[in-house]
């Protein structure tokens, strides 16, 4: 089971990377965040129908949560806004194992043994490294704002990974974080983009923006499921590999370069995931 469970986190890094490439290249990230709500909005509204009521003590969580994902997603636009995506998503993305270790020991009780917690650093460091460029500098405006989305990202692990504990369902957890959180991001973008006019002015973003929600809700729902049976903070690590596919994306897709500083980083992130893994 627990390999089973290792998989689909490796599946939903794969997702996750996918969709921050297409929020990376969009013309109109504002409005490709509120396509993305459609799909969120269409199934967790169904979700709250049908699955049972998460329990009264994961309400603090859920709407904590919320706020935690807006926050999010208001850095990550700014962050992507001049920097590229292989400097910084690694950058976001790599704060967030160290960070969501010490958060789960503090709030969760939860202590990983000596090679596991060996692994979730060689992760971070792993990914961080990647953001990494002459002579060992960061660049880019964007990275401020990176480095706020790490911790958002660190925050709403913790808060999760906790509340789909204590809701008895974690399905039905994130559900219902996604309706109260989407629902006003699908309102705001509807404004700022002139309403239905939007539909039809930028078609090309509403298709990828679809298509991005889709990508990120499956990629969530797997890491939330993945909460119920694996200690957060490897959770957390393995998912982080989606650097690894980021890099990739970069290379094969936006031009970025693949060097050689970058392939150590990304064998560091291996031997960490391999070491959790153990």
């Amino acid at each position: 089971m627990e390999t089973f469970v290792v998989l689909l986190v490796l599946l939903s890094a794969l997702l996750h990377a996918t969709w921050n490439a297409f929020l990376h290249l969009s013309e109109d990230r504002v409005w490709l965040l509120g396509m993305m709500a459609i799909p969120y909005i269409a199934v967790s509204a169904v979700g709250v129908l049908v699955l049972p009521m998460p329990a009264p003590a994961a309400w603090p969580y859920i709407f904590a949560s919320v706020v935690l994902e807006f926050g999010y997603l208001v850095a990550l636009i700014r962050a992507y806004k001049s920097g590229d995506f292989g400097q910084i998503y690694p950058i976001a993305r790599g704060l967030s194992p160290m960070l969501v270790f010490a958060g789960a020991l503090v709030f969760a009780g939860e202590a990983l043994k000596p090679l596991a917690a060996l692994g979730v650093a060689l992760v971070s460091l792993g990914i961080v490294s990647l953001a990494f460029r002459r002579g060992m500098r960061f660049s880019g405006e964007s990275v401020p704002f990176a480095l706020l989305t790490g911790l958002f990202i660190s925050a709403y692990s913790v808060v999760d990974g906790i509340g789909a504990r204590v809701a008895g369902s974690g399905l039905s957890y994130i559900m219902w974080v996604y309706l109260i959180w989407n629902i006003p991001q699908f309102l705001l973008a509807w404004h700022w983009r002139g309403g239905a006019k939007g539909l039809f002015i930028g078609r090309t973003v509403v298709c990828k923006g679809i298509a991005s929600g889709v990508l990120a809700l499956g990629a969530y729902c797997l890491i939330i499921e993945a909460y119920r049976y694996l200690p957060i903070a490897m959770v957390s690590a393995l998912r982080e590999l989606s650097s690894i596919f980021a890099v990739l994306i970069g290379w094969l897709f936006m031009r970025e370069k693949l060097t050689p500083r970058r392939i150590v980083a990304c064998a560091l992130v291996t031997l960490g995931a391999v070491l959790i893994r153990i």
